[in-house]
């Protein structure tokens, strides 16, 4: 059983390590300079992402585990709140950059900028995405409180806050004293609903 987790925890370390190298400008660079229409990449990226994720959920349900404590009405009511909203709350941003997070805009739209989103839940928390993943995957631990699923959370865990910070790099990059001012704003992760000066 200890070898099977050591082999989930593996598995869940390299999704997030490619998920991360395949993301980086340096593999697209080469990338745009090997294929012929560059375009499709981002498309394709997605779908082997996709696939190595359901995959390994797959391994991880059928992996037999210890489950670490038992359930009682709050840590129920807790983890249905906590994983509803998180839930809600990534719907509603995948709704909004569903086209760019997929790379179906690539198809539609040539040479296209991206903007910076400070508007809807971008005004109360500078990342409302990876708010909503883990809101919802320590919501769904409360519910399923099993070692593998701690694992996997541990591990999304610290490579979501790590990639948090190389994407404020980027933003910083990107749109300058724009996302600096935004920044000195909008908090990063814990929603703030005071009223805000304008953006």
């Amino acid at each position: 059983m200890i070898f099977d987790h050591i082999i989930l925890a593996t598995l869940w370390i390299i999704y997030c390590a490619l998920h991360s190298v395949l993301a980086s400008e340096c593999v697209k660079k080469k990338m745009r300079q090997k294929l012929n229409d560059f375009k499709w990449y981002r498309i394709w990226y997605s779908v082997f992402a996709l696939f190595f994720l359901i995959a390994l959920f797959y391994f991880q349900v059928r992996l037999r585990t210890v489950q670490l404590f038992f359930l009682n009405d709050i840590i129920l009511t807790a983890g249905v709140i906590l994983s509803g909203s998180g839930l809600l709350l990534m719907a509603v941003c995948i709704r909004k950059y569903f086209m760019n997070l997929s790379g179906l805009r690539n198809l539609f739209v040539e040479n296209f900028s991206n903007e910076l989103q400070i508007t809807g839940v971008h005004r109360y928390v500078r990342h409302p995405l990876y708010l909503g993943t883990f809101a919802f995957i320590w919501g769904l631990f409360l519910l399923l409180p099993y070692l593998s699923l701690l694992i996997a959370n541990i591990i999304i865990t610290v490579y979501t806050l790590i990639g948090i910070r190389l994407e404020e790099k980027k933003l910083m990059v990107e749109f300058g004293e724009s996302y600096r001012k935004y920044r000195s704003i909008v908090p990063k992760l814990f929603p703030s609903f005071k009223a805000k000066p304008e953006l």
